[in-house]
């Protein structure tokens, strides 16, 4: 988290510098999400914006697996590096409706509001 914090004012000032630069109409586009129309940033500015970044969205993506890699590593070693190959390899009927639940859930439109995503 340190070193996102350490980029945020280079990031907003490229995002500033950039929006300067790019009228609205050219900065904002509309995208059809379900049954809405949402204002988002448009692929010319998020193309541009990419290419200011210079890689820092990869590398910070990089460094992510890395960190959960080391965190499910050392979790492992913590619990006395167990043999993962006696875990089960269908999930339990238990958990198979668990996630039966959980899919059907994921299919039904959330029943509060979202901010930004309003009807």
């Amino acid at each position: 988290m340190g070193r996102s914090h350490a980029a945020v004012d280079s990031v907003l000032r490229l995002e500033r510098e950039l929006s300067q630069k790019l009228p609205d109409d050219r900065k904002y586009g509309f995208e059809q999400r379900g049954n809405l129309t949402v204002r988002t940033y448009s692929r010319d500015f998020a193309r541009a914006y990419h290419q200011r970044l210079n890689g820092q969205v990869e590398r910070q993506m990089r460094l992510a697996l890395r960190l959960v890699g080391a965190f499910w590593y050392t979790a492992w070693v913590d619990a006395g590096q167990p043999d993962l190959n006696a875990l089960p390899r269908t999930p339990s009927e238990k958990e198979q409706q668990r996630l039966a639940l959980e899919a059907k859930q994921a299919e039904q439109p959330p029943k509060t509001a979202v901010a930004g995503h309003e009807d």
